[in-house]
C-alpha cells in the first residue's frame, strides 16, 4: 500500500513538473506587428482598458486607452489629464493583458498543482495518523 501510494504521488509529481516545463516554453516566433494588425487589437479593447505599448524609438508607457482615431488611438496616462496619442505603425510591441489561453493555462496549472498537494498532503496524513499495532499476548515471559 505505502509503495503504490509512494509510486502515485512521484508520478504526479512528475507530471506537474513536466506541465508547468511545457506551459513556460514558448511555442512559436513572435510575429513583427503591422499597422493594420495593431489597429484590430485596438479595436477589440474595450474604452478605458489597460494597454502597454514599446514605440520605434524604445519609449515604452502604459495607459488607459481613451480614443481611437483612424490612423491612431489615445492613451490617457497614469497621473497625466492630458491624452497622449499614439500612431498604429509607430506601435513595435503592444500588451493588452494575458491572452484568453495564457489564462486558461494558468488556471489549469494552479488547480492541478491544488489537486496534487491535496493528494500527497492526504496520503501523508493517512500513513502518519494510524495507530501502531500491539501483539495481543507477549512472546517471550515478562519477569523470568
Amino acid at each position: 500500500m505505502v509503495r503504490s501510494t509512494r509510486t502515485f504521488t512521484r508520478l504526479l509529481a512528475m507530471l506537474l513538473v513536466f506541465s508547468v516545463g511545457l506551459l513556460s516554453a514558448p511555442f512559436a516566433e513572435a510575429k513583427p506587428l503591422t499597422p493594420e494588425k495593431v489597429r484590430e487589437r485596438i479595436l477589440k479593447q474595450d474604452l478605458g482598458s489597460w494597454i502597454g505599448v514599446e514605440l520605434q524609438n524604445g519609449t515604452v508607457f502604459g495607459g488607459r486607452l481613451v480614443r481611437v482615431e483612424p490612423d491612431s488611438f489615445g492613451l490617457q496616462l497614469h497621473n497625466d489629464p492630458g491624452i497622449t496619442p499614439v500612431v498604429f505603425s509607430d506601435v513595435v510591441c503592444l500588451h493588452t493583458g494575458v491572452s484568453r489561453g495564457a489564462f486558461e493555462a494558468i488556471a489549469i496549472a494552479g488547480v492541478s498543482g491544488v489537486v496534487v498537494a491535496a493528494i500527497v498532503g492526504f496520503g501523508l496524513v493517512h500513513r502518519h495518523s494510524q495507530m501502531p499495532t500491539l501483539p495481543n499476548q507477549p512472546t517471550q515471559p515478562v519477569f523470568p
